[in-house]
């Protein structure tokens, strides 16, 4: 994960934003404004646009999400299986 620095020539609160990476791929982004709680995600892959928008507490929150959707699904070939 990378934090994105935005530099503005007035004084302000900074927006904070993060590039989400699994392994080499760059899949989205989180940003907030200073006066946001949470993050956003931003999908930079249609693969992770179902976390597209979704707010997350930390960036460590939204890779975590992402890597789960990254995974196999498991249970449905094990359903088959059965």
């Amino acid at each position: 994960m990378s934090q994105l620095q935005f530099v503005s020539s007035r004084p302000r609160p900074a927006l904070q934003a993060y590039v989400i990476e699994i392994g080499e791929a760059q899949i989205g982004l989180v940003s907030r404004r200073p006066d946001e709680r949470d993050f956003t995600f931003i999908a930079a892959s249609s693969a992770f646009r179902s976390l597209d928008g979704q707010r997350f507490a930390t960036p460590g929150a939204a890779e975590s999400a992402a890597r789960r959707l990254a995974r196999p699904r498991r249970h449905n070939a094990l359903r088959l299986a059965s």
